[in-house]
């Protein structure tokens, strides 16, 4: 019986096997059951601490925090994975992860969700991801099932989320360079521009260490994607290695920056006349919301942000001037005499030609994303550390350098503010005054207008709606509501990353704002929202059209053909048109279709009372086409015209 205990710890023999070795020994069912408990029980191996938390404290169970484990590649896989700390793996992979599903039955605290799509299941991931600060993997079925994913993979890179990704190699050892089924030369380079990590393991024994590697690599900050991959008979072969716990290789990196650069740009702020904040996600991530509203009060300081992922200011604060309309800090309505910069925690990303800090300005930068620090902008002060531990030192640096002149300077520069935003806030109130407000179909103002008016005071927003502009929703990160915006910018990611989301905060509402463009690329996780009963209320402005491409497309030629004969090959879903209430309820999501505000108001208290029930709600709304061009039926390329070149085609 010993021996068999031993074999059934290392993995060597199923559940299956131990059962019927203890029966053909005379133990009865119920006796080998309860024995198997006892052993699960006590084999359990605990989750490690999530990669956001502080300190690395070991494991408080008895299970040592490095251990030796036998069993299948597939086996040693999962039981890395749960020692990295991780709860969901987020798959649509096939039968060359047999073992690792296997795995899976005896390992209830690691929790296996069927995505119908990679690309959607990615993004589902990379939601709960930013919404818990916990690790995940997302899995896909070899090189094609990869390819799929890759968008979101391009997503992770920009946003820096931490997202590991894996896909086994089709080709198995023995026969790998053969061209095989599925099987493409280095398939770990596919991704390597996309990462920070990615690498193949070149046997079953080393598994275990490189998922360390990745999970390693992705929360390292900055953070950002690692892929990890090896030959599929890996995962079937009986191996030995070692596992262990995220506590004892996770390296944190809470770094403070350089005490005497702390000191200079202490200096800089308080002898500027008119300094202005750049916010960014590293503070959202570092919790540091509240720190860096006490420095921009300290010195009275205008607070922007350029676009990013989250809402890193509370936006009612009388210091919040808006975002960057354009990219570039020249662009912020007022104030236009700043003389000063400091940024904290914003990636700062160039679409343009002109740096987006001019160089005539002084300029502070504070964030861990030290590649991109001084790589267009000019640098008075490099501030490389984590922002919360940067953001206390350089208040500590100017508390006391604070005399009366200075508080005095500082409380006038914050009236001054304030007028500015009170004005600009009974600006943001008249669009309510729009002469096409209850137009039918509904002007995309008037839907996010609604939307805003319905929200719970908590309530989380995934923004995928292309140009909408997201006003009245007074977003604040701390308790307030919050924004996940779609920075990466391929599309496809809002319904998945909604569902992610809810799956890591189900206490509060999630509301996924998208374009219809934008949900044809990816609606397939409306089925994981039904399955798991995710009650997410998805909010669709269907004007039939790509009207943000539109609409550039125009810029781009403004005064060419297009313009002249209204033929606009690239903009227009019409005739027919998509429903997308039938593609929700196709996936088993309730849905409708909105025409007109009082519709939409009512629509929202039915969803509203389906998510109570824990069901998730799809809305339709038919929103108008705006923009240059544009006429109610708008020309698309005749049957004729087409089939005529496809008949000229088959004659040549």
């Amino acid at each position: 019986m010993r021996e068999l205990v031993g074999q059934y710890l290392a993995q060597t023999i199923s559940r299956r096997g131990f059962l019927d070795n203890m029966k053909a020994a005379g133990v009865t069912l119920a006796a080998a059951e309860g024995v198997l408990s006892s052993l699960n029980a006590s084999a359990q191996t605990p989750s490690g601490p999530t990669f956001a938390s502080t300190g690395a404290a070991a494991s408080s169970t008895s299970v040592p925090a490095v251990r030796t484990f036998q069993g299948t590649g597939g086996a040693c896989f999962a039981e890395q994975l749960m020692a990295c700390g991780v709860k969901y793996v987020f798959g649509n992979s096939a039968s060359e992860d047999a073992q690792f599903y296997d795995a899976l039955v005896d390992r209830p605290k690691l929790n296996y969700i069927l995505t119908p799509h990679e690309g959607p299941g990615a993004a589902m991931a990379a939601g709960y991801i930013k919404a818990s600060q916990q690790p995940a993997i997302v899995m896909q079925a070899g090189s094609v099932g990869l390819m799929n994913a890759m968008g979101q993979i391009f997503n992770a890179s920009k946003e820096q989320t931490p997202l590991v990704v894996y896909s086994y190699r089709t080709d198995q050892s023995k026969r790998a360079g053969r061209d095989g089924f599925e099987e493409i030369a280095n398939q770990e380079q596919v991704v390597q521009p996309l990462t920070k990590y990615s690498w193949m393991a070149r046997g079953s024994s080393m598994i275990a260490e490189t998922v360390r590697h990745a999970f390693k690599s992705a929360w390292t900050p900055p953070h950002g994607p690692a892929y990890l991959t090896w030959h599929s008979d890996y995962t079937e072969e009986k191996t030995r290695t070692e596992i262990i716990d995220q506590s004892h290789f996770d390296t944190r990196m809470r770094v403070r920056p350089n005490p005497s650069e702390i000191e200079k740009a202490a200096q800089l702020l308080l002898d500027a006349k008119m300094p202005v904040l750049i916010v960014g996600d590293e503070i959202y991530k570092a919790k540091a919301v509240d720190k860096v509203v006490k420095l921009a009060e300290m010195l009275g300081m205008p607070v922007t942000q350029m676009r990013q992922m989250w809402s890193n200011f509370p936006e009612a604060h009388p210091l919040w001037v808006g975002n960057a309309p354009a990219g570039t800090l020249a662009s912020i309505t007022w104030p236009k005499n700043y003389d000063l910069a400091i940024n904290i925690g914003n990636k700062m990303q160039h679409s343009g030609v002109a740096p987006m800090v001019a160089r005539n300005i002084k300029f502070i930068d504070m964030r861990m994303d030290y590649q991109n620090m001084g790589k267009v902008m000019s640098t008075d002060v490099p501030l490389v550390g984590d922002v919360g531990l940067g953001l206390d030192d350089l208040i500590a640096a100017i508390e006391p350098l604070m005399n009366a002149r200075l508080k005095t300077a500082a409380a006038q520069r914050a009236t001054e503010v304030r007028r500015y935003t009170d004005n600009a806030r009974r600006l943001v109130a008249g669009i309510v005054n729009n002469p096409e407000w209850n137009h039918a179909p509904l002007i995309a103002d008037r839907v996010t207008w609604e939307v805003a008016q319905f929200a719970d005071a908590n309530a989380i927003v995934v923004h995928e709606a292309g140009s909408v502009a997201m006003h009245s929703f007074q977003f604040n990160p701390v308790g307030g509501r919050e924004l996940f915006y779609y920075y990466g910018g391929h599309l496809g990611s809002g319904v998945g990353t909604a569902a992610g989301v809810k799956l890591a905060r189900p206490s509060q509402q999630v509301i996924c704002l998208v374009g219809d463009g934008s949900f044809l690329f990816g609606p397939h996780a409306l089925w994981n929202m039904a399955r798991l009963e995710l009650p997410v209320i998805t909010i669709v402005y269907n004007n039939h059209a790509y009207g943000g491409p539109h609409s550039r497309t125009v810029a781009n030629a403004p005064s060419g053909r297009m313009i002249e004969t209204g033929h606009f090959v690239g903009s227009y879903l019409g005739s027919p048109d998509m429903n997308m209430a039938s593609i929700a309820q196709g996936f088993g999501v309730r849905a409708e279709v909105v025409k007109n505000p009082l519709e939409l108001r009512q629509a929202l208290a039915r969803a509203k009372a389906s998510t109570l029930e824990g069901k998730p709600y799809l809305l339709d709304v038919q929103v108008v086409r705006r923009g240059v061009g544009w006429t109610d039926e708008p020309w698309i390329p005749s049957n004729a015209t087409i089939k005529a070149a496809n008949n000229g085609a088959k004659l040549a």
